[in-house]
């Protein structure tokens, strides 16, 4: 059950400060892999080790998030 008062609190704080909480309460919590998740995983390692060729580069994925947040932003 939630407790109001401390949820309250919680949703007083500036966005940051709940940002971080967030990301407090998250890193304490045991990660779940689910066996979907699992096979996923498994499959899509088993592609790119099958062609490493066929990768995107970190910075090209970067920075295609990037443009589609700011198209996003002044839309």
């Amino acid at each position: 059950m939630v407790d109001h008062e401390l949820l309250e609190r919680v949703l007083s704080l500036d966005a940051d400060s709940r940002r971080e909480l967030r990301d407090a309460i998250d890193e304490s919590l045991p990660v779940e892999v689910t066996s979907e998740l699992a096979a996923l995983l498994g499959a899509r390692i088993a592609q790119a080790d099958a062609d490493p060729e066929d990768a995107v580069p970190w910075d090209a994925v970067r920075d295609r998030a990037r443009a589609k947040v700011a198209a996003r932003r002044t839309a």
